[in-house]
């Protein structure tokens, strides 16, 4: 029997807020298809980039878009297999995301992610020999279960997994934790992993377009991301740290979300801003109003510098000002 402990801290109640309040806004913002679809295959990109990436695939992203796209690379066979099998196996499980997550859905998705990488009596199949997980220096690190506890483990999870009173983000994070304690394949365990924690998400309603980039928050910081894993393996049995970073990360994703389609948004609207100036809407969706001192000082530029990028941004209508003279700030024009 599987037994997962962990405590509903202020901190994690405010990243649910925050993940649930930025979800509402994105499908209650009625965008045009030419704005969404877009933004749908950028994250369906970016997501199996930083995936595969985390695990060592070297191809870039534009050759990632490539293979989404269906086009034909001239690269190592093994590293475009591994990243067009990652693009099927995450189409697949789109198609039927809210369909629940089962034992078997998992051991489908591991045969189309490992396809052709594996022989075929280890592909969509738990191991029978001992695997470790060992650091850059090939040390150790991390000793599995022996394969003979694989299959009781897995199942005492599946079990646990059915707890409907868990909140998703809970049951994503510590489902998708424990998979990779337990390392039920003799490959592909990081990239099924992460792909059936977002299958665990979407079943519950939440959309692809705010989860995918939580594979690109993991790869941003894939030395942590490594450690968290780690560490919470370290706390006997306590997946509190991990779970809020698991919600951190997903808080970012709706975050960059909401960003994105305000810039795709604009761009329909023939408005293009310069990065900094999407750092500075970025900044005041944050943090709501601010004047430009405060503006200058998150962003390490002098005065005149924000009145250079705020100008124009007041100009169309993007930005309001509130109050005048010396007591003038911003905020973003919700209309």
């Amino acid at each position: 029997m599987f037994k997962a402990e962990f405590r509903i801290t202020p901190h994690l109640l405010k990243l649910f807020e925050q993940i649930a309040m930025a979800g509402a806004l994105v499908r209650n913002s009625r965008l045009q298809v030419s704005v969404k679809a877009p933004l749908e295959r950028d994250a369906f990109a970016r997501s199996v980039h930083s995936s595969t990436w985390i695990e060592g695939n070297l191809l870039s992203l534009a050759q990632v878009r490539a293979v989404v796209d269906g086009k034909d690379l001239l690269v190592e066979e093994k590293q475009k297999t591994e990243v067009a099998n990652c693009v099927e196996a995450v189409r697949r499980i789109l198609k039927t995301k809210h369909k629940p997550v089962t034992e078997q859905g998992l051991l489908a998705v591991h045969a189309r992610m490992i396809k052709g990488l594996l022989a075929k009596d280890r592909s969509g199949k738990y191991r029978s020999v001992q695997n470790y997980i060992v650091d850059a220096r090939n040390k150790v690190i991390f000793t599995p279960p022996p394969p003979a506890q694989v299959q009781g483990r897995m199942k005492a999870l599946f079990a646990w997994a059915k707890d409907e009173s868990l909140h998703p983000v809970i049951r994503s994070a510590i489902f998708q934790h424990e998979f990779l304690t337990i390392h039920p394949f003799v490959d592909g365990n990081g990239r099924v992993g992460r792909a059936v924690g977002q299958w665990f998400l979407w079943e519950k309603g939440f959309d692809p377009l705010c989860t995918l980039g939580l594979d690109d928050f993991f790869a941003q910081g894939r030395p942590r991301y490594y450690d968290m894993i780690q560490q919470t393996r370290d706390m006997d049995g306590d997946f509190t740290h991990w779970v809020e970073y698991v919600a951190q990360g997903l808080a970012w994703a709706h975050e960059d979300v909401q960003n994105r389609i305000k810039a795709g948004t604009l761009r329909l609207q023939g408005v293009t801003l310069t990065p900094k100036q999407e750092e500075l809407l970025a900044l005041l969706e944050r943090k709501g109003v601010l004047g430009a001192p405060e503006i200058g000082k998150a962003m390490k530029i002098n005065r005149a510098r924000v009145n250079q990028l705020i100008g124009p941004l007041v100009r169309l209508g993007i930005v309001t000002r509130v109050g005048a003279a010396r007591a003038v700030r911003y905020r973003v024009n919700e209309k």
